[in-house]
């Protein structure tokens, strides 16, 4: 599966238009492990921009707040990468259970796809009290995601919803750890090093 910025753009666009033929064509596509974070990084790339300029800007003064949000989009796009990737590897690990077909690279290429609205209306993040129409993303990714499951897991019909059920709560957990660390490295690494004494000092914005 090579990956291209033209190639992925018109397979994202595919997806969300036609997703149950998207994925019935993508099965069958070739991919590393290299191609799957390549995808994820480029499609991730909208809910980096959403943040920095939304908080950087627009929440954060017109860029008084500009390296907070830098040092926030940096953390939020590296985990949630990381935290769809070791979604897949729990999912595949999962197949066993619902009489699926364990595939590792195939359950990878199916939460990045499933994954790949969420990620894209990440940018309504440039106007964060809109942030919450990021969620129809997830819940489209969850449709794609429950499309893709026999399409790309082989799982029978009588297994498809259970199996769905028991990822989505995986799902839930893996992202609630992603923002858990998120939330963490963020205000015990970064603010407290970078602009504790700033704030510290009764400053609200760093200068």
């Amino acid at each position: 599966m090579k990956m291209d910025i033209m190639k992925i753009v018109n397979q994202t666009k595919n997806l969300m238009i036609n997703p149950k033929g998207t994925l019935l064509k993508l099965r069958d596509e070739q991919a590393t492990m290299k191609d799957i974070i390549i995808y994820l990084a480029i499609v991730a790339v909208p809910t980096f921009l959403g943040m920095l300029i939304g908080y950087g800007f627009f929440w954060g003064g017109f860029g008084n707040f500009l390296g907070y949000a830098f040092a926030m989009a940096v953390i939020t796009y590296i985990l949630s990468i990381v935290g769809i990737i070791v979604f897949g590897f729990l999912l595949n690990a999962l197949a066993g259970n619902f009489k699926s077909k364990k595939n590792k690279m195939q359950a990878l290429k199916l939460v990045s796809y499933a994954a790949t609205p969420w990620l894209l209306l990440g940018i309504v993040n440039i106007f964060p009290v809109a942030s919450i129409i990021a969620l129809l993303g997830g819940i489209y990714g969850l449709y794609i995601l429950y499309l893709g499951i026999p399409i790309f897991m082989e799982t029978p019909k009588e297994q498809q919803m259970p199996y769905f059920v028991i990822g989505l709560i995986v799902f839930i957990v893996v992202m609630g750890v992603v923002w858990w660390l998120s939330s963490f490295i963020w205000t015990r690494l970064v603010w407290s090093t970078v602009w504790g004494g700033y704030y510290g000092g009764g400053y609200w914005y760093p200068y």
